[in-house]
């Protein structure tokens, strides 16, 4: 194995980590033990600020470059490889929750397919309301909204040129901001909406792209500076955010992403000290890959605790008690490590028979961030 391959290997184990630990927060926030200085929303923001780096270091990995007015040669393969291996990751568990619960009578075919056809937060925004569906499956929106950046952003990747796609990126953060505003001016920011519209996670997809094309292109390190300085940042936002209001609703959320972005430029350039080494962590690495398990069936899990466990368990998690949310999160993490082993590995071996249309110059640099 090559040293970038390695040095490659141990870049994405760490971002793993750090999508264990984000999703974490949502776990908290969902069983009721979230907090004013840290609330379940920034592990969100994180998650998608993770998404759109990944994913466009793997966009700038498997496409071919497009210079201004010239087609890049063979981009369709590419994209449809590209669409293919993104859903083998991230299709067969999402699915197969949804048809156990339709076939077994938990949710019915509407249900199952404004989940199958990823508009669940569309639909929670229209219908001002967490549960459009039931209550175990709320969660699901990130998932779409997620789902629906993928569906066009590599597409749009491959049709623009660099400045083009730069300017888009910025245009989308002003989008956020701009939606942000609005909503509070118009009163409607209490609205579901408000955190599910696509708009409003533009910039966390949008910075965290610009990243990954900033470090791809740059290779600018993080100096330790800067690391004390977002921390620093981290606590006073995390403060602010105490007080709620303005500040909180419509400021904040752009602000957070400053000190999170250089968490994840450090996680990636192994320059986190005796963080990165805890984030090395082996179990922590391997709860990170799969973490995507861990994110979809936590309320599932809790729903099939509360209807058909042990009695005794019932209260534990029906009250949203640090009980609960251990017993909880211990069968979750039980049951995403089958899944994973019997489920979604296997399929994932699916993934070496797709043509792999990577340009030869940065194939081992980024290896192991698809």
């Amino acid at each position: 194995m090559s040293r970038n391959t390695l040095q490659a290997k141990g870049r994405r184990e760490q971002l793993d980590s750090l999508r264990l630990l984000a999703i974490s927060g949502v776990l908290f926030d969902h069983a009721g033990i979230s907090t004013r200085f840290l609330p379940g929303t920034v592990g969100v923001r994180f998650f998608l600020l993770l998404s759109g780096f990944l994913i466009t270091r793997t966009l700038m990995a498997q496409l071919p470059a497009r210079s201004a007015g010239v087609a890049a040669h063979g981009g369709t393969a590419a994209l449809l490889s590209f669409y293919a291996k993104r859903a083998l990751r991230i299709w067969p568990l999402y699915y197969l929750i949804i048809a156990v619960l339709l076939v077994g009578g938990v949710i019915e075919l509407r249900e199952a397919a404004i989940h199958g056809l990823f508009v669940t937060n569309i639909m929670q925004a229209i219908k001002n309301h967490w549960h459009v569906t039931s209550w175990f499956l709320p969660h699901f929106w990130t998932i779409c909204v997620q789902e629906q950046f993928y569906l066009v952003w590599p597409l749009l990747f491959l049709l623009l040129d660099t400045t083009r796609r730069n300017l888009l990126l910025f245009a989308m953060m002003g989008v956020a901001v701009l939606f942000r505003l609005g909503m509070w001016w118009a009163g409607l920011h209490t609205q579901v909406g408000f955190q599910t519209l696509p708009f409003a996670s533009f910039d966390a997809l949008a910075v965290g792209s610009l990243l990954a094309i900033g470090h791809a292109r740059l290779g600018f390190l993080v100096e330790r500076r800067a690391q004390v300085w977002a921390l620093v940042l981290a606590v006073l936002l995390s403060l602010a955010g105490m007080f709620g209001g303005f500040i909180d609703t419509v400021v904040l959320p752009g602000l957070w992403l400053v000190p999170l972005s250089v968490l994840i430029l450090s996680a990636f350039d192994g320059k986190l000290g005796a963080a990165g080494a805890f984030l090395d962590w082996r179990p922590l690495v391997f709860f990170g890959r799969i973490s995507l398990g861990i994110y979809l069936l936590h309320l599932p899990v809790a729903y099939a605790i509360i209807t058909h466990g042990p009695r005794a368990l019932i209260p534990w998690v029906e009250h949203r008690t640090w009980s609960g949310l251990a017993i909880n999160t211990g069968a979750t993490m039980a049951l995403a490590t089958l899944s994973w082993f019997l489920f979604e590995k296997p399929l994932q071996r699916l993934r070496r028979y797709l043509p792999d249309a990577r340009p030869a110059r940065s194939a081992a640099a980024d290896a192991g961030l698809a």
